[in-house]
């Protein structure tokens, strides 16, 4: 009787040792697992393939992206200009064309840089590019350049994925994806060298018609306030698109990262018939200046620079000029990147006319 009490006193011990064991064991896999966030052999982890064609949403987000957790630029979600290899495919239940990169050229060549001229005025382009411009910047800091825009909406795209939907918006009244964004970066770039800018961001645009009687209201005002203006720029953005329904982009890579491509658009009254733009010979030699330096610091940002019959309230100041950045398939970012480009540009020319 004793040995058989015996016998199920050791069984009891030995049973306890065992549970104990496991026990430990349990909590040592658990452990273990919260320190590593391993998966179980059934769930690998998500590794996000480049070669995927990700569907892009209406935000502008594809899901690869969103797995890849990359940062975005500040104001958009990230493009193909940090992203060159990813490919992407439309939504099928949205109709979409194509969109065709490419890098503008062309024109009649004058001293390193190209222009078309449309003028018919026969005016002598390499002589005006040898006159002094009739601006003397101070870059004291006091007010000295205006940055306005005659079409304050116009729109960048989300998203560059080689496509764009037929229902995309071309207008925005969010400023950090218009052409108001690029404003600003160039406006920055300039203030950081010393010369003073006022960037006026009134909407000219609510109505398309009157654009540009709006934003002479906004030159006048602000050349009242501040009398030392000498430069005003009317930043805009373009748009090309083929009777097939393919949208252009001009793209310009500079070190390393997609830019919009920018182009000048010098004013002219070759027959006198504006009766209020004598004096757009001066325009045209700072603008060959611009033309001239952008070049020198970085080719390929600049499309050939537009010599045309037009006015476009250029005969505000002895230096005005219209400039067009990328179009509506440029990506917000790339347009920014090249308002501060312009800005280290109209910097290096203006404080050589000192």
């Amino acid at each position: 009787m004793r040995h058989l009490s015996r016998l199920v006193k050791n069984l009891a011990i030995l049973l306890s040792l065992i549970l104990c064991v496991w026990c430990a064991a349990e909590k040592l896999d658990s452990w273990a697992k919260s320190l590593t966030g391993s998966l179980p052999p059934s769930a690998p982890s998500p590794s996000p393939s480049p070669q995927s064609a990700p569907v892009w949403s209406e935000d502008g987000l594809s899901s690869s992206q969103t797995m890849l957790g990359l940062p975005d630029d500040g104001i958009v979600p990230i493009h193909s200009d940090l992203l060159p290899d990813l490919e992407a495919s439309p939504d099928p239940n949205r109709a979409w064309k194509e969109v065709q990169e490419l890098q503008l050229d062309g024109g009649t060549q004058v001293g390193n840089f190209f222009v078309r001229d449309s003028t018919g005025s026969g005016t002598d382009l390499e002589a005006a590019l040898g006159q002094e411009p009739d601006v003397h910047i101070k870059a004291d800091g006091s007010v000295e350049v205006l940055i306005y825009h005659t079409h304050t909406s116009e729109a960048y795209s989300q998203s560059a994925p080689g496509f764009y939907y037929t229902d995309m918006e071309t207008r925005t009244q969010n400023q950090d994806l218009s052409v108001v964004a690029a404003g600003e970066e160039l406006a920055k770039a300039l203030e950081s060298r010393g010369i003073g800018v006022v960037h006026d961001k009134t909407v000219n645009d609510s109505a398309y018609n009157g654009s540009y009687s709006r934003s002479w209201e906004v030159i006048q005002s602000n050349l009242e306030k501040h009398p030392g203006i000498q430069v005003t720029i009317d930043l805009h953005r373009d748009s090309m698109t083929t009777e097939e329904g393919i949208k252009y982009k001009p793209t310009a890579q500079i070190e390393g990262r997609k830019a919009a491509q920018a182009m000048i658009i010098a004013g002219c009254d070759a027959d006198g018939s504006w009766g209020d733009f004598p004096d757009w010979e001066y325009n045209l030699q700072l603008i060959l200046r611009v033309q001239q330096k952008a070049q020198e610091l970085y080719p390929g940002l600049m499309r050939p620079l537009n010599f045309s019959n037009s006015k476009y309230n250029m005969n505000a100041t002895h230096g005005s000029m219209l400039i067009e950045v990328g179009t509506e398939v440029n990506t917000a970012g790339e347009a920014r990147y090249t308002g501060q480009l312009l800005g280290e540009i109209l910097a290096e020319t203006l404080k050589g006319l000192e």
